[in-house]
């Protein structure tokens, strides 16, 4: 970069790029071409292999340009189409934890319901196992009286 400090221009640094604007550049492109003959002293005429080169360089970065910009232009899609499923799975899967979620709640709530039925249908069992003490009280108190 230090051979560009010894041109005439601008020279500026922003991170890596590095950015060199000459001064006067169409003067310097006239002074490096050589002269025409039969040509008044001082007019130049540029070479005809530079355009030439330069117009083929600049077709070449356009192509680069159009194909960086198909491949782009086809990741970007690939990308899109991806979060669009992600989005999808994601849409379902809350879905179905919702619809599990209701299922066990209302599983839940069947199985209060039978544990009520249970202990209704076992309200006799505690008056039958009352019966059973109270009888065992009763032989326990003549066992005892009779020795």
């Amino acid at each position: 970069m230090d051979f560009l400090n010894n041109l005439e221009g601008i020279v500026t640094k922003n991170g890596d790029m590095v950015t060199f604007i000459a001064e006067d550049l169409e003067s310097k492109l006239k002074q490096t071409s050589p002269t025409v003959p039969n040509r008044p002293l001082g007019r130049f005429v540029l070479d005809a292999n530079l355009l030439n080169d330069l117009e083929f360089e600049a077709r070449n970065i356009a192509a680069s340009v159009d194909t960086l910009s198909e491949s782009l232009s086809g990741v970007l899609h690939s990308m899109s189409a991806l979060t669009v499923d992600c989005l999808e799975i994601y849409r379902d899967v809350v879905c179905k934890t919702c619809d599990s979620i209701d299922a066990n709640i209302k599983s839940m709530y069947q199985l209060m319901a039978k544990c009520e039925e249970v202990s209704r249908e076992m309200e006799p069992i505690y008056k039958l196992a009352q019966q059973v003490k109270d009888i065992k009280h009763i032989l326990d108190l003549f066992e005892n009286a009779v020795n």
